[in-house]
């Protein structure tokens, strides 16, 4: 399964993010789950319950730092292509699809 965390403190003085979310990334990082840093979230490949445990465990970092914050979590889930790399795969696919590589 894929599941893209969308992690947003909210009611912080700074405008810059990306330093509460360090320590997201930190637990995404020794999470042992294969992942992805996107501009505007992070696609973590696993199964259900170790990403819960990991959403719910970047969730609580950030209460810890502000009042607030607002988690968000995607989902694609398929039955019909068992195994990893489907974060490679899905790219690859698409790639193809252009005719080109894309910028990532």
């Amino acid at each position: 399964m894929l599941a893209e965390l969308e992690i947003i403190p909210i009611g912080t003085k700074n405008a810059s993010l990306s330093g509460l979310l360090a320590e997201v990334a930190k637990l995404i990082d020794t999470s042992g789950l294969d992942y992805r840093v996107g501009p505007m979230g992070t696609v973590v490949e696993g199964e259900w319950d170790p990403i819960m445990r990991l959403a719910k465990q970047c969730h609580e970092a950030i209460l810890k730092s502000t009042g607030r914050v607002m988690t968000t979590i995607r989902i694609d889930d398929r039955t019909d292509k068992p195994g990893a790399g489907r974060m490679v795969q899905k790219v690859q696919s698409l790639e193809r699809a252009a005719g080109r590589a894309l910028k990532r």
